[in-house]
Parts: C-alpha cells; structure tokens; sequence
C-alpha cells in the first residue's frame, strides 16, 4: 500500500506530525526513515548502537548488576544495624510492592526505547532532569564502589602470606589486651584503614597502599569496559555465577561452629517492637533500591541493549528472586559467624561488633574465613577475589550507563570509546583518592546515604509518576503489549501508578523527620553537611532542567510552554525505524482495534527548543 505524502502539521489520531527536527533525538528515528526510505547518507558515518549479542547476556549482566556488593557488603550490615530478623519483614514487603515492580518498569523503558537515562524522558520533556540527576548519583556509587573494590584487592594481597593477617597467629597479645575486639577488627581499622585516634574525624595522610590497590581497580575495570556490549555481556557469565558457589561454601563452614545457629535464628526471628520504627522501613526501602540498582539508570541502559522482543518479564522475575535470596544467602553466612562471635565473647549478637560504619563485610568475612582448618589462604583468596568480580560486574554497568549518554548524545564518539573510558576512568580515579585517607570511612557513609540512599527515592518516585500518570498508564500499557504482545496485569497498573508513589512519599517524608531519641549520628558535622550538599546536587537537576525546558518551549502563553512540555516529543517510540513504523502504523489504524478502542493512544508530538544546545 503507498504511503500518503507528508503533509505538514497533520494530525491522526491525535498524533501531529512535525518536520522540525529536535536535537534531543536519536538520528536513527526521522520519519524520513520511518517512511520506507533507506538509510540516509547523512546516517553512514554514525556507528551504530551495539546490542547484546544473545539475551542471556542481558539476563546475566542483570544479574552481575543486581547481585552484587550491594547484597553481600551492605545487606547484611543493613540488616544488623535495624534489627536482623526485623528488618527482613518490611525488606520483603517493599520488595514486592516497591522494588520488583520498579524494576520491571525500567526494563520495559529502556528495552522499548533503546536509550539512555536522558533521552528517555522525550516521554516526558519536562522530567529529563531525572536522567541528568541519575548520571550524577551513578557517579557517586562510582566513586565508593570502586573504593570498596580497592580494598577487595587489598585483602587478595593480604591473603597470599603463610600466616593470614587477621588470626591470632598475627596478633597472639591482642586478646589479652582487648577482649572487645576481635584480629579481624583490629586487622580492619589499624592497617587497612589506617585509622588515627588521636585525629578520627581529621585528614592527616593518604593511605599509599590503598591508593595502589584503587589504581589497579580501575585499570582492570577500563580493560573491561573498553572491549564493548558483546565482552562485558559474556564475563557477566563468570560474574553472576561464581559468587553463590563461594558463599554456599562459607556457609556450609560457618554452620560447623558452635553458636552460628543463634546467629541464624537472630536473622530470621524478627524483634516486632523494631517494626514501629520508620528508620528500619526507610533503610529496607532504600536497601532494595540498592540491591536491585533501581533508580540509578543502570538498568534502563542495560535492557536499552536488548532486542525489541526480548522477554524481560521473564528477566524481571528471575533476577527479583534470584537477589533476595543472595541477600538472605550473604546474611545468613553473615549472622552464623556472628552467633559464633557471640559465643565465644559471651556478648549479646548486636553488641559484638562496632558497626556505625559500613565495614561489617571487612570484619566478620574474614573471621569466617580464618575458622576454616583447611588451607584458610585458598578459601580467603577465592572469597576476595569473589568479592571483587561481584563489584566490576556492577562498576562495569555503571560506568557504561555514563558512557551511554555521552555516546548517545554524540555518536561519532562510539568509534573512540577507548579514549572516552580513559577519560573516564582517569577522572573517578582522581575522585576516589580522597576515601582512600584516614577519614576515607566518613566520605564513604556520606555517599552512601546521602548522595545516594536520599537522592534515589526522588527519582524513583517522580519516574512512576512521569510514565503512569502524566503519560499515562493507558498509553503506557498499550507500549508494552505492542512490544512483548500481552497487556501487563493488574497488580502492575496497580502498583505502579497507586502503589510505589504513595508508598515512597510517606516513607521518605517520614524517614527524614528527626527522631525525638534519635541516635547520635556517627558523622562529623563536615560529613553530614557535605553529604546534604551532594544530595541537593543530584536532585537540584530535576527543577533546573525542568525550568529549561519550559522556557525554551516555543509556544506562547507559559501555561502553553507548561503543558506542551508535559508532551511526548515526536521521537518518543521505539528507535529502530521498522519498529517505530510499525508503533506509529498502530496508532494510524484504531479500527483494527475496535475492541480495545478505549486504549488507543494519543500522543503529541511537541518541537520543542529547549532540547538544542544540551550537554548530553
């Protein structure tokens, strides 16, 4: 069948058509394209975006992404902090009502997009701040990820000598001297971190050790990252895997000592007085937030590389499932040494280690690898080494998620994406040293729960509104059955447009009210203000470009600039041309839906200025 001619301005369906070009597109989505021309000569010399080369590999680099540190460094010092067994309840319950159904959402927009965190929200103009805000908090997990990296590398190091650093065998007087502390905790603060107690909260020196150990990470993280989508989704195989055979191994050992089975049944038995505490829901929330890498833009880059028809349903259950019970794998092995500790020291299981910092992980980890009677060197190494690829799992996603906007704003740049990782690496290198200091351990618990933890409900929150609300979740469902062919279910709608927003709000507005008894934080004042600083930093982006957007708007009145940026650009859609000819072909042709009439979409295709000239 022809196609009409173009005619300026017309209106189908209530979608306009407009010539005008807009600067946030991708070039690939030119309704010269979509019109049954070839390949514009203008589109021979942009190299094309990659894809993964089978979906496992996109399965699997979910799953490197998603398990990861954030499940065996900081769930378990997440869940003895607010009450191990207490915890678990409200964890669960916002993971099923909160986190699974966000993170199936971030994977339907990015697969069916096939774009960045920024240009994503031509959905919504107005928000593309949210994508800019995320690229900024991603940065800051960088940054500490790296960090925590740099110590992993640290500990294989330590590993390899006769007699492991952090047994009795190397501190024989130190129980004797201090009953309260443990070699592995001594281990810990005196010559990794190299704490001064004279100066706790000052800088007095660099660690040059740690600062080494930071180098070689980002040099095997850039070697990583610069061998493209097919590499990095092929070692994911290696990285998603390798960590639940050395875990289910601690395990198995740590349940061979006497009192790990109090520590087991303090994990799963839950203390209820602790649940009417809204800290322990706000930290649950913000941890599945964490383990699951929502909100960050990590995961609508990841599915962006997909297949138009890739099943991600599918994907989002498994690796839903498949993080909770790594969690609850990791804080098993956890709380079953710290039952021993227990024992042994006659404390109860919450007292037996000083844990206001983030460095549980560093501390009981390594006990329960020093109880092993049989080569402990061997099992201390792979474990280490473990810990380490689970972190380059998640540093490669991540640092390819800010490569992606750079790429995706400036194609030319995919043929030098070695120079631009360079670049990159260098930079958050530069920006690691400062944890890498005998206050290393305050910057990173300002990253952690203040350019991170606080930032990421905002996102989050004004993500499902922008798609279920403002572009409408009609529409929105009508994209997802176009794309996997099924509607998604009423617990989905549900969740996502009444659910999850109403779910964060309160815990947000709630869990940043000073608590009447509050504890006292264990912060200096420069850490609490710096961290509140980065915070406003990331989410200071969403109104600053939403502003922008409005203003650069070319309609007339400022109620017009308001609600045409509310609008779908025209380049909203799928971005390979057949399969943007076929969306819009849906659209075209309501009567051969006549059953499902109420959900045809209307969508506006806005020309809007406040896209030309963007950074990214």
């Amino acid at each position: 069948m022809q196609d009409k001619p173009y005619q300026p301005n017309e209106v189908t369906n209530g979608y306009e058509y407009d010539r005008r070009k807009d600067t946030f597109s991708a070039p690939a989505i030119s309704l010269e394209k979509e019109r049954g021309a070839s390949k514009s000569e203008k589109e021979d010399d942009v190299p094309t975006r990659g894809k993964w080369g089978k979906s496992i590999q996109s399965l699997m680099l979910c799953i490197s992404m998603s398990v990861g540190l954030g499940n065996v460094w900081r769930f378990p010092n997440v869940a003895y902090n607010n009450g191990g067994g207490a915890f678990l309840i409200p964890y669960l319950l916002l993971l099923v009502i909160i986190g699974r159904p966000l993170y199936y959402l971030e994977l339907i927009l990015g697969q069916f997009s096939s774009q960045g965190p920024i240009k994503l929200w031509r959905v919504v103009p107005a928000f593309k701040g949210i994508g800019y805000a995320q690229v900024l908090s991603v940065s800051f997990v960088v940054v500490f990820y790296n960090y925590l990296m740099a110590l992993s590398v640290f500990y294989i190091y330590s590993s390899m000598r006769t007699c492991l650093p952090w047994t009795d065998c190397n501190y024989p007087n130190l129980t004797a001297n201090s009953s309260n502390i443990t070699p592995a905790e001594y281990f810990w603060r005196n010559e990794v971190l190299e704490e001064d107690p004279e100066n706790p909260d000052t800088f007095t020196h660099i660690s040059w050790k740690l600062a080494l150990c930071l180098f070689i990470t980002w040099t095997l993280v850039y070697i990583s990252v610069v061998q493209g989508t097919d590499s990095l989704g092929k070692m994911a195989y290696f990285t998603a895997i390798f960590p639940y055979v050395v875990l289910t191994a601690l395990l198995i050992v740590a349940l061979q000592e006497e009192g790990s089975l109090e520590g087991i049944k303090f994990f799963f038995k839950p203390e209820l007085s602790k649940l009417k505490e809204i800290t322990v829901w706000y930290r649950a929330c913000e941890q599945s937030f964490f383990s699951l890498a929502i909100g960050y833009g990590n995961i609508v880059m990841i599915a962006s590389y997909n297949k138009f028809t890739n099943n991600v349903y599918k994907d989002a259950i498994i690796i839903s499932v498949l993080d909770t019970f790594t969690n609850v794998l990791a804080g098993s092995v956890i709380f079953a040494v710290l039952g021993t500790l227990a024992f042994q020291k006659d404390l109860p299981i919450d007292k037996v280690v000083n844990h206001q910092d983030l460095g549980l992980a560093f501390i009981i980890y390594p006990q329960a690898l020093a109880d092993i009677k049989i080569v402990p060197q061997l099992w201390s190494l792979l474990f280490f080494v473990m810990l380490f690829t689970l972190g380059i799992g998640s540093s490669m996603s991540q640092i390819e998620t800010i490569l992606t906007v750079i790429k995706d704003k400036f194609p030319n740049l995919r043929e030098r994406k070695g120079y631009l990782a360079l670049g990159v690496s260098v930079l958050f290198f530069l920006l690691g040293l400062p944890l890498t200091t005998n206050v290393g351990q305050h910057i990173l618990v300002l990253l952690n729960n203040y350019g991170v933890g606080a930032a990421v409900y905002v996102y989050a929150t004004l993500t499902v509104i922008g798609i279920t609300w403002i572009y409408g979740i009609r529409n929105f469902s009508n994209d997802v059955r176009f794309m996997l062919g099924s509607t998604p279910s009423i617990f989905w709608k549900t969740t996502w447009t009444f659910t999850a927003p109403v779910a964060l709000t309160v815990i947000f507005i709630y869990g940043n009210i000073p608590q009447e008894e509050g504890q006292k934080s264990s912060l200096p004042l420069w850490a609490e203000i710096s961290g509140w600083v980065l915070a406003a930093a990331a989410v200071f982006q969403i109104p600053v470009w939403g502003a922008y957007v409005i203003y650069r708007n070319p309609e007339k009145t400022l109620m017009e600039k308001i609600r045409s940026s509310f609008r779908a650009t025209k380049d909203w859609g799928p971005s390979d041309p057949e399969d943007k000819k076929s969306w819009l072909e849906m659209k075209r042709s309501p009567e051969e839906y006549k059953e499902k009439q109420r959900d045809v979409m209307f969508v506006s295709a806005v020309y809007n200025k406040s896209f030309e000239g963007d950074v990214f």
